[in-house]
């Protein structure tokens, strides 16, 4: 495995578009030019961390890109959705030592630093009883509309789903929503968010447990959800040990539970070719052995996570990222591994940093110009 250097690529950086001239703004604001832009930008990687030194352990997002972690400012958060479009979301999460949080949704642009604050849902009301909300952020390519779907469950086991389309003002309860709680980030590709997890089917501890693995796709545009035929071969899959990604445009899942439990070096990645008959393909990564000779307490507490990067490339983030600094990146297609080093930012920024990295808080994202207040209509 060989070291090497990282390839230049257009991270997000700290500044804003403000105090140009109409003629520039004009240009940089047109939609072809946009797109252009977004489609000629580099994937970047963005970490969310717990800053364990203040109240309530708000989280600061930093971007891993051109071989240096630095923190963003002006992005205080609970909880991020997954990257669309160079935008992402954050949300406050309901936590039990902290009953009354607003529930309160944020669009931002970490590029050009623009946030808005969106309006509150029917069940904002912090004296409801709901147990967890998750948030994913959505983008129809057919009719360019951004949607945002909120699920909240409920401690007895109901779940609630609203949707709010980015330039309207109130958001929209699902009639026809899901069956189950959602326990992974989602990824949205081609106008549809998928979600990939194992649920209990039948029980009777501790006797037996009965498990199957199951993937979801919500229909951006028609606002439906729908099962997704699954690969009958695979093993379970535990939501701590699989990442969802994207290859070539397509849906994937990176499977890394034989690695994290110690039992082989092998990470197993599920794409799906089609998503209506359910057809998939496998690779198998052959990762290094030093990976699974680390003792482990809690599997679950996995030593790396997957995220997306260009060109059917993925990058392996250690969980520990913050002490060792650096990642690993795959070209699925032969399995070639190479190690890239990473600057530290300065100490006073990650010196707090001390929870384990994972899947949760990775999302990949991608520079983008699209103005909040022109898709919100503000």
């Amino acid at each position: 495995m060989k070291e090497k250097r990282a390839r230049k690529s257009h991270a997000p950086r700290e500044r804003t578009i403000q105090g140009v001239c109409k003629s520039w703004r004009s240009m940089i604001s047109d939609p072809s030019f946009v797109e252009a832009h977004r489609s000629r930008s580099a994937t970047t990687l963005l970490i969310s961390f717990p800053d364990m030194h203040r109240p309530r352990r708000k989280h600061h997002l930093f971007s891993i890109s051109d071989g240096e972690a630095r923190q963003l400012s002006g992005c205080p958060h609970w909880n991020t959705s997954q990257s669309v479009n160079g935008l992402i979301c954050l949300y406050e999460q309901h936590d039990r030592s902290f009953p009354k949080l607003s529930f309160r949704v944020t669009l931002c642009n970490p590029s050009t630093r623009e946030r808005v604050t969106l309006p509150p849902t029917h069940f904002s009301n912090p004296d409801l009883r709901f147990d967890h909300q998750h948030i994913s952020l959505g983008f129809d390519p057919s009719t360019k509309t951004y949607k945002i779907l909120k699920v909240w469950f409920e401690r007895y086991n109901s779940i609630i789903c609203e949707i709010l389309t980015l330039g309207s003002h109130a958001w929209r309860i699902i009639k026809d929503g899901l069956e189950y709680a959602l326990e992974t980030k989602g990824i949205c590709l081609n106008g549809t968010i998928y979600w990939a997890d194992a649920r209990y089917i039948s029980e009777d501890y501790p006797h037996f447990v009965v498990m199957q693995n199951r993937v979801i796709a919500f229909d951006v545009g028609e606002e439906k959800f729908r099962s997704v035929p699954f690969p009958p071969e695979a093993p379970i899959w535990d939501k701590y040990m699989l990442s969802i990604i994207q290859i070539g445009g397509r849906m994937a899942i990176a499977d890394y539970q034989q690695v994290a439990t110690g039992i082989s070096t092998v990470m197993l990645i599920w794409k799906l070719e089609d998503s209506v008959n359910g057809i998939w393909s496998q690779k198998r990564i052959l990762l290094p052995e030093c990976w699974i000779h680390r003792s482990v307490l809690n599997p679950r507490l996995c030593h790396f996570c997957v995220a997306s990067s260009d060109g059917g490339k993925i990058i392996l983030i250690p969980s520990g990222f913050f002490r060792d600094f650096y990642v690993l990146h795959c070209d699925v297609e032969d399995g070639r591994l190479w190690r890239e080093a990473i600057r530290r930012p300065p100490q006073d920024d990650w010196d707090s940093r001390s929870s384990i990295v994972t899947c949760r808080q990775v999302c990949e994202y991608v520079e983008s110009l699209v103005s909040l207040k022109e898709i919100c209509r503000l």
